[in-house]
């Protein structure tokens, strides 16, 4: 490419009309706050991520016969507690799909949370 063709390609290159700019982003104040259905639906799932790691830890602190059974316990009255609050303050909302698929999350770790923990309550008594 000669000298000729290069300072074409810059003359057409700035002929070109400036770029619009970019869409302005939200502020960070507005970027910070959910609406209250995301704010208990992400409550909900952190509880139930929370619960889960407290079943795997009952299960591995926790030694002997009577180890797995209280965490078993444990469990399965926090599980209640956290689906039965979740589900009180979610009543009468309007959820998207979204939101139905993160509630169905929360509560499928909470429902595996209990079945590891009632397995472990098993393995410790046939043992």
């Amino acid at each position: 490419m000669g000298r000729r063709a290069r300072g074409r390609a810059q003359v057409a290159t700035s002929a070109r009309p400036p770029k619009q700019s970019e869409p302005t982003e939200p502020s960070p104040r507005s970027r910070q706050r959910l609406d209250p259905v995301r704010r208990t639906l992400a409550a909900y799932l952190g509880a139930a991520l929370a619960l889960g790691t407290l079943t795997l830890a009952g299960i591995l602190v926790l030694g002997g016969t009577l180890g797995p059974l209280i965490t078993l316990a444990v469990v399965t009255v926090a599980a209640g507690l956290v689906h039965r609050a979740a589900t009180a303050r979610l009543a009468g909302a309007r959820l998207t799909d979204e939101d139905r698929m993160m509630q169905t999350m929360a509560g499928g770790m909470l429902v595996l949370s209990v079945v590891l923990a009632a397995a472990g309550a098993v393995v410790a008594a046939l043992a």
